[in-house]
């Protein structure tokens, strides 16, 4: 399972309504990029340390996913894609 940044917080938060969802998981997986915009968020939060301590004991769980040419090229579909439906750039 991927998890973007919005479910990297929820976890961190302890909010239990991932659980059922991470529990059958057979892997944990975040994108570099989710990973960044996460520690950015952690460098904006009154709970820095705190946050900076969950993320140093729990990135063991997962696997930090590469950008590499083949993930550029799957985005530039997908937002081509978004761009002719007519729903990108996200309101």
């Amino acid at each position: 399972m991927i998890l973007d940044a919005n479910a990297l917080s929820a976890v961190a938060d302890g909010h239990t309504a991932l659980e059922p969802l991470l529990q059958r998981a057979s892997g944990l997986s975040i994108p570099v990029i989710v990973l960044g915009e996460y520690r950015y968020g952690i460098n904006q939060s009154r709970e820095r340390s705190l946050y900076e301590q969950w993320l140093i004991e729990s990135l063991r769980d997962y696997s930090i996913l590469p950008i590499d040419d083949e993930t550029a090229i799957h985005y530039a579909a997908v937002r081509a894609k978004l761009k002719k439906a007519g729903t990108y750039p996200l309101k």
